[in-house]
């Protein structure tokens, strides 16, 4: 049987993995969208 202290380790743990793993995501998607900026402006000027 799992403590209630183990329970809680083991949520917030996976609540840090599941944070951490949406800021990858997000820092990602920007640093894919900013050459996509810089390439719609060359076109443009």
């Amino acid at each position: 049987m799992i403590s209630e202290w183990m329970r809680i380790m083991l949520d917030e743990m996976a609540r840090k993995k599941a944070e951490a793993e949406a800021a990858r995501l997000e820092r990602d998607r920007r640093l894919e969208e900013r050459p996509q900026r810089r390439d719609e402006q060359r076109s443009k000027g």
